[in-house]
């Protein structure tokens, strides 16, 4: 039966967007079952995001009071917070030294990269261990003593580079996790990354599994998920557990979806599967915000997503998330003055800039976001000597 056809009924049940970051689609049954924990009001369903202007009038509103807010400096008397995205040294008297050069540069949060590469940066029971000492346990002493607010940056689904960057493959890879592309390919075919795909049922059980590690064993430390999409070179999704779910749920094979559909026989359909694909990321981000909660974990919830639209990352209706960190690094701050246009400004928005060799300074860009009504912004690129520029939050692939 194809429950995607226009009026149906089921199709509309099935996949349609709710506020509050409700599940639909693959978790929205499993909801039922599970007993719900008492947690802190702000955590029961994140915050909440102001969806961006759509309308003419609305647009041109935004962009006029963009305008007036960029044109008054001081204008906000909020307390700002500035993130700073940091990979691990290999050393850690470097790690040390790095984060109180940190908060001795004005940075009041870190977002720690603690699962990347398929590894872990702690002493874990459920990944690898990616450095030759604990790093989280290191830089949680650090950041208390430092008064830093510490997160756990998490590369949630990129789990392996290529093999031509020479980084051991994680055992914790396994070939039928990859997420595949329409034709068939992995995304290491694709970009050189390699992506495991959401809907797999061990990769959400291992990543929960972790999250809630990190929740039990580190409660004030905080959840930053990055990575948490499906990779953007080619039409990802294509996982057999996917395409199995999508046509046990409405009758449709995923696989006539490929290729091009010029005359939009298939638009209603095409839609649910975006649809499908959309709801699994978004069941996924509310299954590992849940096990740290679950687990203890007390720190902010927040993420680093797309800076411009990615109908497949809805974001805004993650369960649970509190701060989106949409990663901007626009090469001229003039720019930042059309952010409102996508982005409303909230304290629960925080910018994602750059800075580094060749790029703006750190301190006019907080200043204008500033001005634009933006507290908060998160930083990458900055290091203590200002000579090099690690890794890079979920942007092209050319690093690791």
């Amino acid at each position: 039966m194809n429950l995607s056809k226009p009026g149906h009924p089921q199709a509309r049940r099935v996949y349609q967007t709710v506020p509050d970051g409700a599940l639909t689609g693959p978790e929205a049954a499993l909801e039922t079952t599970r007993t719900p924990r008492t947690v802190p009001a702000r955590y029961s369903h994140g915050m909440a995001f102001t969806p961006p202007p759509r309308t003419p009038s609305a647009l041109l509103r935004a962009l006029l009071a963009a305008l007036a807010l960029g044109s008054v400096t001081g204008a906000h008397a909020q307390a700002h917070r500035t993130a700073v995205w940091l990979r691990p040294p290999e050393q850690p008297q470097e790690l040390e030294r790095t984060l109180v050069a940190a908060r001795q540069a004005g940075f009041t949060d870190v977002l720690l990269e603690g699962f990347y590469h398929g590894r872990a940066i702690w002493t874990s029971s459920v990944a690898p261990m990616k450095l030759q000492y604990d790093a989280l346990a290191l830089a949680s002493r650090v950041a208390r003593r430092e008064g830093l607010h510490l997160n756990v940056w998490f590369e949630t689904l990129y789990w392996r580079p290529d093999r031509q960057f020479g980084i051991p493959v994680t055992p914790l890879w396994q070939d039928r996790y990859a997420t595949l592309s329409e034709d068939g390919r992995t995304s290491l075919d694709v970009s050189r990354l390699g992506f495991v795909d959401p809907s797999d049922p061990d990769v959400g059980n291992l990543l929960a599994a972790l999250t809630a590690e990190l929740g039990r064993t580190y409660p004030d430390v905080g959840l930053h998920l990055d990575y948490l999409r499906y990779p953007r070179e080619a039409n990802f999704g294509y996982h057999p557990a996917a395409v199995q779910a999508f046509r046990e749920q409405t009758g449709i094979d995923a696989g006539t979806l490929r290729g091009r559909d010029p005359n939009g026989e298939q638009m209603q359909d095409r839609h649910l599967w975006q649809a499908f694909r959309r709801d699994t990321v978004t069941a996924l981000a509310g299954r590992l915000v849940r096990s740290y909660r679950d687990a203890g974990g007390q720190g902010l919830v927040s993420a680093a997503v797309f800076g411009r639209v990615d109908p497949l990352q809805d974001w805004r209706h993650w369960p649970g998330l509190e701060v989106a960190m949409p990663m901007l690094y626009y090469p001229f701050p003039a720019l930042y003055r059309a952010v409102p246009l996508l982005f409303p400004p909230a304290a629960n928005v925080w910018p994602g800039i750059r800075v580094g060799p060749g790029g703006a300074a750190l301190a006019p860009q907080l200043d204008l976001l500033h001005g634009l009504g933006y507290p908060n912004v998160a930083v990458f690129g900055w290091t203590p000597d200002g000579t090099a520029t690690p890794v890079t939050p979920d942007l092209d692939g050319t690093r690791p």
